[in-house]
């Protein structure tokens, strides 16, 4: 795939820019999840002339059997909303190797996920405020950001609510329920919640559908939607906020913030024991779902639970355990909340397997040996960044001496600037000069053409004479030839001889 999205961009870069670039780099990045995600999108990031941010996004799917309508589909939303502005442009859709490839614009930033991951690394006892401001900044931003998103309207004649998981799950109730194991009492709430769902005339709205702090960027503050492979107009609008808010608490679980506590104990404390949280949950939903109620949460995290569920099924092609689990306790602590049963959080923490002195013993030498092993490895780095730390000083005497280079290159081309500019101006007089040449040498050849007219009628008048003059000769002979036979004669003539001989005399 790559070398045939490469040769298509640089044959047809000009399309999507004015200026080709001298050369293209391409990165592959895979699904994030990896091989869980069988159906799952391939995102290749295209740079040009080595620069650091990417230009274009091209992507397609890993399996050329998957469901294609899902890059096709994305295309058509960024195009239906390409003037909204906090999201990519799309620039061409084409099929290479039986499979659509998408190309749309790069959005620079760092993904809300990235963010926290990055702010909790760093965190100390004293920063738990500043991550908890950063929660709730979070949750403000992305509500707005939600809201605008929702309001855009596009000239979508048919909603096919097929096209999206959530439709999906409620068609395949009695099937995902079959995969949990839930109570009776729970099994029936969970069933009056579908049904009661089913029944409500709710207004369409655009959906994401794959609302997650991984899809929202932070740029210059300013917060970026990408990801729109399953986004279409739904009434299930609310499973954006609900999405958004799970898997935010879902990356808190992962970075520890709960002190070890279990998924199910994080999730309890998170959405249910927890002040502060609860209050920034649900300050978002009420500014994201119209109409909603506190005490609906867990009916609306029930549903959301299982579309999730639904999502798994559909972008793999075996189910997960673990996830099915995962899903089914928090599903039974969401419907026991909802019925104000007890929940009973101590059957989901670890048990605390009892060891023996020797055992203790044994893995006490087991953890030694790995800090001293961590104790090497470190060293190694210390020597690895001291080599680092001395290349990088190198480096920036290197720069250092580049940028004198660059700043005698930099006199020197204004120097170049200014004999340009001077030899322009003296080949401006030359060319008046030779303008002025022209003109003369114009004048001249007028005067050439009349004199060579008047030589013209010279050498006429000329050859008359010549010819006039050979006439004259002609009779000039003529009459010397008369007068000397009237001389012969003369002198013939007996009183001329009797003169003549009277004048000897």
């Amino acid at each position: 795939m790559i070398p045939q999205i490469k040769n298509y961009l640089e044959t047809n870069w000009n399309q999507f820019f004015e200026v080709k670039p001298s050369n293209l780099q391409v990165l592959l990045l895979s699904n994030p999840q990896g091989k869980k995600i069988t159906h799952g999108k391939c995102t290749i990031l295209i740079f040009k002339n080595n620069e650091t941010n990417p230009t274009l996004v091209a992507k397609f799917l890993r399996d050329s059997k998957g469901r294609q309508e899902k890059i096709v589909g994305e295309y058509k939303i960024l195009d239906k909303i390409s003037g909204w502005g906090r999201a990519p442009q799309p620039f061409d859709l084409l099929r290479i190797n039986n499979r659509y490839v998408s190309f749309e614009e790069f959005k620079p930033g760092i993904s809300l996920k990235s963010r926290l991951q990055r702010m909790v690394n760093k965190l100390s006892l004293g920063a738990l405020d500043d991550v908890i401001a950063q929660i709730r900044s979070d949750f403000r931003n992305t509500g707005i950001l939600l809201n605008e998103f929702g309001s855009i309207e596009i000239p979508i004649l048919e909603v096919d609510e097929n096209s999206n998981y959530a439709h999906r799950a409620l068609e395949n109730y009695n099937a995902l329920t079959s995969l949990l194991s839930l109570s009776d009492n729970n099994l029936k709430e969970l069933n009056r919640i579908v049904e009661d769902y089913k029944e409500i005339n709710q207004p369409t709205k655009m959906v994401h559908f794959d609302l997650t702090p991984s899809n929202i960027l932070v740029d210059k503050d300013e917060l970026q939607l990408i990801d729109f492979e399953f986004s279409t107009h739904s009434k299930s609008y609310f499973l954006d906020p609900f999405r958004f808010s799970f898997y935010y608490f879902y990356l808190l679980y992962e970075l520890n913030l709960f002190r070890g506590l279990s998924c199910e104990a994080s999730f309890y404390h998170f959405f249910v024991e927890n002040e502060i949280t609860q209050r920034i949950v649900h300050e978002f939903f009420e500014a994201t779902i119209e109409g909603y109620r506190q005490e609906s949460f867990f009916s609306y995290m029930s549903l959301f639970l299982l579309s999730n569920l639904q999502l798994q099924l559909d972008e793999t092609d075996f189910i997960n355990d673990d996830f099915v689990v995962q899903t089914n306790n928090l599903l039974t602590i969401s419907l026991d909340v909802l019925q104000n049963n007890e929940v009973n959080l101590a059957v989901y923490e670890s048990k605390v397997v009892e060891m023996t002195n020797e055992e203790v013993r044994i893995e006490y030498g087991k953890c030694q040996n790995v800090i001293a092993n961590y104790e090497v490895a470190i060293q190694e780095k210390d020597q690895q960044l001291a080599q680092n730390l001395e290349y990088i000083e190198h480096c920036h005497k290197v720069v250092a001496e580049k940028d004198k280079e660059l700043l005698k290159n930099t006199e020197y081309i204004e120097q170049c600037h200014a004999t340009i500019t001077e030899k322009d101006g003296q080949l401006e007089e030359n060319n008046r000069y030779i303008s002025l040449c022209h003109d003369s040498i114009k004048e001249r050849d007028g005067h050439l053409a009349v004199l060579e007219s008047n030589n013209i009628e010279l050498q006429e008048n000329i050859s008359q004479k010549e010819q006039l003059l050979v006439d004259l000769k002609a009779q000039l002979v003529q009459h010397e030839q008369l007068i000397a036979s009237l001389q012969e004669k003369l002198n013939q003539n007996p009183i001329v001889r009797a003169f003549q001989e009277f004048r000897k005399r």
